[in-house]
């Protein structure tokens, strides 16, 4: 009888602690690095490369149950694993979250584009990926950097690494370097909007308007600019009239700005990219008079009331002759568009719903009068509708969408049970749109209705204030005490919780 040979075992190869603190350079090539103190290696450095430094902070190794392509490696550069992990995270969820509602050329071509060839703005799109995704983890309610957070670190490690390749390139005559430079001001400041730190993104901001302030002394240099990235500007700049007492800073010579206000005298948009670049001019006009009229007494409103009549009844007109325009553009094309252009003009439709009433009642400085409140209820019901529509939700978009209308029925509407019904909206969709972010808004709106309960109807007021709410109101006082500026905000002035002791 032939013998068994008994199995062999196999030798298990002995593990090695892998290093987390070697150089970038070492890293990428797959070799152990020296970890010689100071800022290069001498593993690196002895056999002529370049030494990439050593990384400030690492990720903790995460499994999550999606995986994101690695698109990275098609890059030139060094990289680490980490913001390999973050640069797919923002090119497969960051991108698609800014387009969820309009298709944009600025996301899905520039900026996919440079950050594979400008290493600036690949830093700056690993931040905003890492700080979405901390957000998104968090509700969207981070109320600043918190070091003890490893994205957050890494974050501001990437910056840094940006404003460094930036820096080193100020001096150049590159004629990318204006749109590079842009690119990279707009995600710093939808990172810093993300972590909460409003001063710092509008910081950002302003940096990018002036931008484009001086290049529009020169029309060949704005010229030169990528539109879509323009207009970004445009839209974030008439939102940032809310935020500060400085109003629009952007001050362009915009091509057609004649034909805007004839609009009887257009043609109709031929698409939805059209419909929303009349959207947005009525609202660049809109955004900065709401935001006055908010900031102001009743006193002063009283002291100007015969010029901003005026400028109230030349936006209504306006935004009545534009809202025609785009329901006739609806009667002919709306059947033949795609769910989500469909989608977009429904947003479109209810912006101009929200912004007629929002000016219509903006001299109320106090309680709206109660024949308006089916209009109200009207206005709720078609967010609400349209928020059906959207199975997935994005978390973070430069459109305005659904917050404004939302917000202007639960902070205005003289019905309390319709107002709640807006505060709940906003809560089930925590997500930004550019500056505005919707548990900021909910929370606002909610303190006010508490306020205004408190001095009335109080039986009610335990039947609204749930641990839910308790925690939105603490972030929106944690994001206030952080924020210098917050005084000067308009919806700040306007609901009055930092001046009347609740």
């Amino acid at each position: 009888m032939a013998s068994v040979e008994a199995p062999v075992p196999r030798q298990r190869r002995a593990q090695r602690k892998r290093s987390k603190t070697g150089c970038r350079t070492c890293r990428a090539r797959h070799i152990k690095c020296d970890e010689s103190p100071g800022t290069v290696c001498q593993n690196c450095t002895s056999t002529g490369r370049i030494c990439e430094g050593y990384d400030m902070c690492r990720l903790p190794h995460k499994r999550t149950v999606v995986c994101l392509p690695d698109i990275a490696n098609r890059l030139c550069w060094v990289m680490n694993s980490d913001e390999k992990r973050c640069f797919s995270y923002f090119h497969h969820h960051s991108i698609s979250n800014l387009t969820s509602f309009f298709d944009s050329p600025l996301w899905q071509r520039l900026v996919k584009q440079l950050s594979h060839i400008e290493p600036a703005v690949y830093h700056a799109a690993n931040m905003l990926g890492a700080v979405q995704e901390d957000s998104e983890e968090n509700s969207m309610r981070l109320a600043g950097v918190n070091l003890h957070r490893p994205r957050h670190r890494f974050a501001l490690e990437q910056s840094a690494r940006s404003f460094a390749l930036l820096h080193k390139r100020h001096a150049s005559h590159d004629p990318q370097f204006k749109e590079v430079t842009l690119v990279c001001c707009l995600l710093f400041t939808l990172s810093e909007l993300l972590l909460g730190q409003y001063d710092t993104a509008l910081q950002h901001l302003r940096s990018g308007l002036q931008i484009l302030n001086e290049a529009a002394t020169y029309m060949h240099c704005l010229s030169a600019i990528d539109q879509s990235l323009v207009e970004a500007f445009v839209r974030l700049d008439a939102q940032s009239s809310h935020f500060g007492k400085d109003g629009p800073l952007l001050h362009l010579k915009k091509a057609g700005e004649e034909k805007w206000s004839h609009s009887d005298t257009m043609s109709l948009p031929r698409n939805v990219h059209e419909a929303r670049r009349e959207l947005n001019h009525v609202l660049s006009k809109g955004i900065p008079f709401l935001s006055e009229c908010w900031s102001l007494s009743s006193t002063e409103i009283k002291l100007h009331y015969n010029s901003m009549c005026l400028t109230q009844q030349s936006l209504l007109a306006s935004l009545t002759q534009h809202k025609q325009r785009l329901e006739l553009f609806c009667e002919q094309s709306y059947a033949k568009l795609s769910p989500k252009e469909q989608r977009g003009v429904d947003i479109i439709r209810l912006h101009y719903l929200a912004q007629i009433l929002s000016i219509k009642t903006c001299f109320f400085n106090g309680p709206t009068p109660g024949y308006l409140t089916p209009e109200y209820v009207s206005l709720l019901s078609a967010h609400e509708a349209l928020m059906a529509k959207f199975p997935e939700r994005s978390t973070t978009t430069l459109d305005n969408g659904i917050i404004p209308g939302l917000y202007v029925v639960a902070s205005k509407c003289p019905d309390y049970r319709v107002r709640l019904r807006a505060i709940k909206a906003l809560q089930s969709w925590p997500h930004c749109e550019g500056l505005i972010n919707s548990n900021i808004a909910a929370s606002l709106a909610f303190e006010s209705l508490k306020r205004e309960l408190m001095q009335g109807n109080k039986d009610e007021l335990s039947l609204i204030v749930g641990d839910n709410e308790v925690e939105l109101v603490r972030f929106l006082f944690d994001t206030l005490s952080s924020t210098e500026h917050a005084a000067h905000w308009s919806m700040i002035k306007v609901s009055r919780i930092l001046h009347d002791e609740p």
